[in-house]
Formats: structure tokens, C-alpha cells, sequence
């Protein structure tokens, strides 16, 4: 379909490489040892449950969570 010129819109795509997610030293259970990570928080369960912490190991690629 081709919309006229005044229907385009220009749409911002991100990739994992343009997000700058923090970083913490953590011990990956993969690696073994602590190594430096990113995390993430996200509610996976209730509101009134804390939130799930994800990390991603940045040696090996490994991504695990931890409940609080």
C-alpha cells in the first residue's frame, strides 16, 4: 500500500544495542565468579509482591533471575 507523503510517519526502532541498561558485579552462576552484569527489574507476580530482578552476564551472555 502507498499511503501520500502526509500519512508517512517515521517510527524509532531500538535494538539491544541502543539501550543502556545499568551494570552491577554479581556472581554468575554460569561463570562461576562474579563478573559484571546488567540487570533489569520487572513485576512478574502480584502488585503486592516485590519485583524480579534479571541480570545478563556480560562474559558469557547468561541471563538469570533473582526473587527478592
Amino acid at each position: 500500500i502507498n499511503f501520500p507523503q502526509s500519512q508517512q510517519k517515521e517510527v524509532a526502532i531500538f535494538d539491544e544495542t541502543s539501550l543502556e541498561f545499568p551494570t552491577t558485579k554479581v556472581l554468575c552462576p554460569k561463570c562461576d565468579k562474579e563478573v559484571e552484569a546488567y540487570w533489569a527489574l520487572q513485576q512478574t507476580r502480584a502488585a503486592d509482591e516485590p519485583p524480579t530482578r534479571f541480570y545478563r552476564c556480560k562474559e558469557c551472555n547468561n541471563v538469570w533471575r533473582e526473587y527478592s
